[in-house]
């Protein structure tokens, strides 16, 4: 099975509207079947409520050449006057979608009563799982004097930019195959989005109740990436581990997510390198976990190469214990000694490659003692400046340069070694 590679578009859009919409937030892919999606909001600038709402797509070649039109509704049946629905328009012709250079958007729609703010979004919760696959529980109240009919909760994911990259929703479970929410009463959703190639960019999501009489304010909820495992934010899995051992609950799995959320995720400095980490490493392994699945050497490769990580995770676990009258100052302490021991270890062919170039070529590390020494001390400057400060971003960036400093210090040890 081939890698599953999303390729985001970078499209000319130009934004067409009649008077009465606007388009906002638009985020373009395509995916794996060579399907593209072009996902966004429309808003209702008219000061009328609007119903029976299309919004049509037209894609063009680089040379302005009409490709195909698509159209679709959003995912509210009704927009009030100064509200938005999230849409998604889908362009199905896999022979020419890679000729798309650009496209625009239009929408049209017909007047109607607006909907009253009888539904009430209660609580929510959220969760991304090993598969990729982003779970929002919610539950909605009825405020208004009729049953809502056929109630439905619509969740839209965005990115760090503000961009909408994936739509969901699920119907009232109300009772035994009914999803009307009586006057006065309650009923959970249970929503799960998919697109597995997407949903770990998620930082926040937006929730909105509807149904055939009423509606209700949008609720606005961030996440804090994956890694995070409280109140309306996500956790997600070791995806690359759980491939190579088969379960969530191989024991080896247990063990890297112990250390981190049992650990790292317990601490300031932890938790924003968990960030910075989670943001590469969900960049590609979705993809190289659904590869690994059916590919057993590559498995088997896997498995090989986290034994001694374990051994590595185990030597900084204690190495925190033993310091536990601080909790930063011991995840700093493991973390350092974890990237130092990675460093030797999978980064020590590097290092030996150096070392033999720096033979044949003379070359002169003294200058790559100067950078490390530079680099260690602005990365524990910046550590300790986010500690007294509580600068999340800061802590970010002094954490990350923490890591590098560590391994680029085993890579060089390595170098120097073979060199002598």
């Amino acid at each position: 099975m081939p890698v599953v590679i999303a390729v985001v578009l970078t499209l000319s859009v130009m934004q067409q509207a009649y008077a009465e919409f606007s388009f906002h937030n638009q985020f373009s892919y395509v995916d794996e079947t060579k399907v593209m999606h072009i996902l966004g909001e429309i808003k209702n600038d008219s000061d009328t409520a609007m119903k029976n709402v299309f919004v049509t797509t037209s894609f063009y070649d680089k040379e302005g050449n009409l490709l195909e039109k698509f159209s679709r509704v959003p995912a509210m049946h009704v927009i009030n006057p100064g509200e938005s629905s999230p849409f998604e328009i889908l362009y199905i012709d896999q022979k020419t979608v890679d000729i798309v250079a650009n496209f625009t958007m239009t929408a049209t729609g017909q007047t109607t009563e607006p909907k009253e703010k009888q539904l009430k979004i209660i609580s929510s919760n959220s969760r991304l799982d090993l598969l990729g696959t982003y779970y929002i529980n919610a539950n909605a109240g009825n405020e208004g004097q009729e049953t809502a009919t056929n109630a439905i909760m619509i969740a839209t994911l965005y990115d760090k930019d503000g961009k909408v990259i994936a739509i969901g929703n699920a119907l009232a479970e109300a009772g035994p195959g009914s999803s009307n929410i009586t006057a006065g009463s309650e009923a959970p959703f249970g929503i799960a989005i998919t697109e597995k190639m997407q949903t770990y960019k998620t930082v926040r999501y937006s929730l909105v109740a509807d149904s055939d009489q009423y509606t209700s304010d949008m609720t606005v909820l961030k996440t804090s990436g994956p890694g995070s495992s409280s109140g309306n934010q996500t956790q997600s899995g070791c995806l690359i581990a759980t491939a190579a051992f088969g379960s969530e609950l191989a024991p080896q799995v247990q063990q890297l997510r112990l250390f981190r959320d049992g650990i790292a995720l317990k601490t300031s400095a932890g938790s924003s390198f968990m960030n910075v980490f989670n943001t590469w490493y969900y960049s590609f392994s979705p993809s190289v976990a659904s590869y690994e699945r059916q590919t057993p050497w590559l498995q088997n490769t896997v498995r090989t190469l986290i034994y001694p990580l374990l051994g590595i995770l185990a030597l900084s676990a204690s190495i925190y214990d033993s310091l536990a009258f601080s909790s930063e100052l011991g995840i700093v302490a493991s973390g350092i000694t974890a990237s130092s021991l990675v460093g030797l270890l999978y980064f020590a062919p590097l290092g030996a490659a150096l070392g033999i170039a720096s033979r044949k070529r003379q070359w002169n590390m003294s200058r790559a003692k100067i950078v490390l020494a530079c680099s260690w001390a602005t990365s524990i400057v910046a550590v300790a400046l986010a500690e007294l400060a509580g600068a999340e971003s800061v802590m970010m960036f002094g954490t990350s340069l923490l890591v590098l400093s560590a391994i680029s210090t085993s890579v060089i040890a390595v170098a120097r070694a073979i060199k002598s």
